[in-house]
C-alpha cells in the first residue's frame, strides 16, 4: 500500500483525505491518505522519508520553509516561492505548486472568463502568490494587495504583476471584476464599504468567511475555497499517480465531514510503523505525550470549535 499525507499546522480541518481516499477507492488504487502535523518544515521532510510517504501535500505554515529541504523544485516554485505538493522517488524529494491550477480552474469551471479581466488578489503569502501567478498566466490583468505593502511590492516585482496599497483597495474595488482572497476567515478590509454587485469572489476558505458573507450581502457571486481545493488536488493527484482523477467524485467527497466522536489520532514517536499512517485520521509529531495532548486539543479546538 502506498501512503500519502497532507502536512500543516493546524491540519485536522483539512478535507484532502476525503478527496484523495474517495478517488483511490473508485480507481482501485491500493493507497491511503492521512493528515500529519509536523513540528517544523525539517520534521515534515524527515517524516516523509522515515515513513516512505509516496506523496505529500503541504499547507500553512510550511509552504515556503520546506523548499530548502527538497532535492528539486519545479519551475513554477521558483517564481511562486511556495510548495504545496511533494513527491518522494527513492528518497529524492521534488516540490511542485498546484495552487495556481486550483485558482484558475475553479474560476474557469464556474464560467468566469479571465483573459483581459482585472483581478485583485488579497494577500501576499504562498497561496496568494500562486493565485496571482495563475491568473497572470491565464491572461488576467492582476493587482496584488497586502496589509504589509512591502511584501506585495516584492511579489508584484517577482511575478511582474501590479501591486496596490492596501489602504487604497476599498476606493478602487469598482475597478475590478474578479477578487481572489487568501485572507484569514475573520479578515475583511471592506467591512465599511459598499461592494459592487458584479464582482466574483473566490475565497480560499472552505467555510463562509467574514469577507465572503459581506460580498454575498451585496449580490456578488461567491466561489468557495472548496473548489480551489478540489482543482489543486486534481493536479496533485496527476503528479502523484500519473492518472487523472474524476473531479466529480472529489466534489461529492469534499462535503463529507470528519466526526469528532470517531476521530482517531496518534502520537508519532519516530517509529517506522506504516500501520499508524493507514489507521489514523491525524498523526501528530511531538516531543512528549503531554505535548501531543496539547497539540491534539489545539487541533480539535480549531477544527470543531470546541
Amino acid at each position: 500500500m502506498e501512503i500519502y499525507a497532507v502536512f500543516g499546522n493546524p491540519i485536522l480541518h483539512s478535507k484532502s483525505p476525503q478527496l484523495f481516499n474517495s478517488v483511490f477507492r473508485e480507481m482501485g488504487i491500493d493507497a491511503k491518505y492521512t493528515r500529519v502535523r509536523p513540528r517544523s518544515a525539517h520534521d515534515l521532510t524527515g517524516i516523509i522519508l522515515s515513513y516512505n510517504i509516496k506523496g505529500a501535500n503541504v499547507t500553512t505554515p510550511f509552504k515556503e520553509d520546506v523548499i530548502k529541504y527538497l532535492n528539486h523544485v519545479s519551475d513554477e516554485v521558483a517564481e511562486i516561492h511556495g510548495v504545496n505538493t511533494i513527491t518522494n522517488q527513492n528518497g529524492k524529494l521534488t516540490g511542485y505548486n498546484t495552487d495556481h491550477y486550483g485558482v484558475v480552474n475553479a474560476l474557469v469551471n464556474a464560467g468566469v472568463t479571465l483573459i483581459g479581466r482585472k483581478a485583485l488578489v488579497l494577500g501576499a503569502g504562498p497561496a496568494a502568490t500562486a493565485a496571482a501567478y495563475g491568473l497572470k498566466k491565464a491572461g488576467a490583468v492582476v493587482h496584488i494587495a497586502n496589509r504589509t505593502t512591502q511584501k506585495a511590492i516584492e511579489v508584484g516585482k517577482r511575478l511582474n504583476v501590479n501591486y496596490i496599497d492596501f489602504d487604497e483597495i476599498a476606493s478602487k474595488l469598482s475597478d475590478f471584476e474578479v477578487v481572489v482572497s487568501a485572507l484569514l476567515p475573520n479578515a475583511n478590509p471592506f467591512s465599511e464599504v459598499t461592494i459592487p454587485g458584479n464582482l466574483v469572489l473566490l475565497d480560499a476558505n472552505y467555510r463562509p468567511s467574514s469577507l465572503s458573507e459581506h460580498f454575498k450581502n451585496y449580490g456578488c457571486r461567491i466561489i468557495s475555497g472548496k473548489q480551489w481545493l478540489i482543482h489543486q488536488a486534481v493536479e496533485a493527484f496527476k503528479i502523484f499517480t500519473g492518472k487523472a482523477p474524476d473531479a466529480e467524485i472529489m466534489s461529492v467527497a469534499v462535503e463529507n465531514e470528519l466526526t469528532l466522536g470517531y476521530l482517531k489520532a496518534q502520537w508519532i514517536q519516530g517509529i517506522d510503523d506504516k500501520k499508524l499512517l493507514t489507521d489514523y485520521d491525524l498523526l501528530i509529531s511531538a516531543s512528549s505525550y503531554n505535548e501531543f495532548k496539547q497539540f491534539l486539543n489545539e487541533e480539535i479546538g480549531k477544527a470543531f470549535g470546541c
